[in-house]
């Protein structure tokens, strides 16, 4: 392909201009690094000082445990198939499952304390160099400013404030937001190896934590609904889907089932043997429970398969039994309320108004998170309407726009923000603490920085190209300018202490 001396030195001007942009995103990079780690380090060794508290230390024994059952000879009895398995990640006391402590059992160390501060060195380090691959993909995919927010709500609205605990939830926060970004893929156009992808990590997820369900549940939902309006509009309107394929929702759906039980396969064996149920979790059963201590109970008194499978079934925790022996306001007001305290912590955490001495302690470390992510959705809603506006006269357009597949997008991102704060808001009584939503938080951002971004670059070929751009990037400068002013705070004064 060859240049004339007119288009030759505009392709390079945009080529040079392109690659002081990925310099200068080089630079944010590096600065980001460096904030994160030195936030990083006054958290782990300001906050979180006792290894005793949050089950922390029962991950710690379940990480050595998962040594001894990996060094462990075969058994009398035992097939070599469930001997190789101890080498995966399968053991679980039917509270913790079993990845964090495996991953952790790798960089083991015999003194509790050592160990306990390389886990969350290890969690801390895992986390920022997984948001700066997400940062230069997104910058690739997006635009630098879209990419730089990403980053920076992502890490100092999520990541962070879990990375300081030798806990599961940084990786599985890092395996959801994978997981989102493969169904977000196939609700655009569900190729079949996408399917058997989001299988896997499905799998990855539920052998880190519970919690996944909801996501699951409504991504069957949002693609079988999608299926049902593709028969619809290809045999009724003519208007066939070209990036569904209606084979494809059955044979992916098969993919999907077939990679999650293969990957999840050691820990469903094991569950199974040892509790009667391959899908057995504790949290499932304290779900019907007024408490933890209730829930402690039940545990202790049904800590086998035979005390298990011995309730009898109007004894056995369930929905069905828990509005036998509770009214429906009682209900009502624990879901109403669970709901609300659950919302409120992930959205608008508690602020800390700093002193003239500098001397309070930080109760988050950014507390506007909240805030933040509405006013995405406003920039979404914003951009949508110029995108609208495109698309009803898109007959005139030499490209054309559309949004079939960013509906889709959104109603998944919805419907599993709705159920997941359902549910863990009716669990609120037996978990408390704001890291059961977190998760949610980063695939948010990410939703309405994707759709938004994909409707600007779609408006970029229509006389609007200019307005919407100069709207785009004056409404995206207002997180970065709080942000910014947030990392000062912190930097002028890095106190902080420990959240539940």
């Amino acid at each position: 392909m060859s240049f004339s001396r007119e288009t030759a030195p505009i392709s390079a001007g945009k080529r040079n201009n392109t690659a002081k942009k990925w310099i200068a995103f080089g630079g944010f990079l590096i600065g980001f690094v460096w904030l994160y780690f030195y936030l990083g380090t006054h958290l782990v060794y300001q906050t979180n000082r006792d290894r005793l508290n949050y089950d922390q230390q029962h991950n710690i024994t379940l990480a050595f445990t998962a040594i001894e059952r990996a060094e462990q000879s075969i058994q009398p009895g035992e097939s070599i198939t469930s001997a190789m398995w101890r080498s995966f990640p399968h053991y679980t006391d039917g509270v913790v499952n079993p990845l964090w402590p495996w991953v952790a059992s790798k960089f083991a160390d015999t003194d509790h304390d050592r160990f306990f501060e390389k886990g969350k060195w290890f969690n801390v380090t895992v986390t920022c160099a997984f948001l700066v691959l997400v940062g230069v993909l997104a910058a690739r995919a997006f635009s630098f400013v879209s990419a730089s927010i990403l980053m920076l709500l992502g890490g100092l609205g999520a990541m962070l404030p879990r990375a300081a605990y030798f806990q599961p939830e940084p990786i599985y926060y890092i395996l959801f937001l994978l997981s989102w970004i493969c169904a977000l893929s196939l609700l655009r156009k569900n190729s079949l190896w996408l399917y058997g992808m989001l299988g896997f990590l499905f799998g990855l997820s539920f052998l880190a934590k519970g919690g996944w369900q909801p996501f699951a549940l409504v991504f069957v939902g949002v693609s079988f609904l999608r299926f049902l309006v593709s028969i619809i509009q290809g045999r009724w309107r003519g208007d066939e889907d070209e990036r569904w394929s209606l084979p494809n929702q059955f044979v992916g759906m098969a993919v999907m089932f077939t990679a999650f039980m293969m990957t999840a396969g050691p820990r469903l064996s094991f569950a199974s043997d040892k509790f009667g149920d391959p899908f057995h979790s504790y949290p499932g059963y304290w779900m019907w429970m007024d408490d933890f201590d209730e829930g402690s109970r039940f545990m202790v008194n049904h800590s086998s398969k035979d005390a298990l499978k011995a309730m009898k079934p109007e004894e056995k925790p369930s929905l069905g039994n828990y509005l036998k022996t509770h009214d429906r306001a009682t209900f009502i007001e624990r879901l109403r309320s669970g709901t609300e305290k659950k919302m409120k912590e992930l959205m608008f955490p508690p602020e800390v108004t700093q002193n003239n001495k500098k001397t309070k302690l930080w109760r988050q470390i950014l507390p506007q998170r909240g805030w933040l992510l509405i006013w995405l959705f406003i920039i979404l809603v914003v951009i949508s309407v110029f995108h609208h506006i495109a698309w009803r006269n898109r007959d005139k357009l030499v490209w054309p726009v559309g949004s079939q597949s960013a509906r889709w997008m959104l109603l998944f991102a919805f419907g599993t923000f709705t159920i997941s704060s359902l549910a863990f808001g009716f669990y609120e009584p037996i978990g408390k603490g704001d890291r059961f939503m977190l998760g949610l938080f980063l695939p948010m951002v990410l939703t309405f920085i994707w759709v938004t971004e994909r409707f600007r670059r779609q408006l970029q070929r229509t006389s609007m190209a200019k307005k919407v751009n100069i709207v785009f990037y004056s409404m995206m400068t207002v997180p970065l300018l709080v942000i910014g002013f947030r990392i000062i705070q912190l930097i002028d004064t890095p106190l902080f202490w420990t959240s539940s």
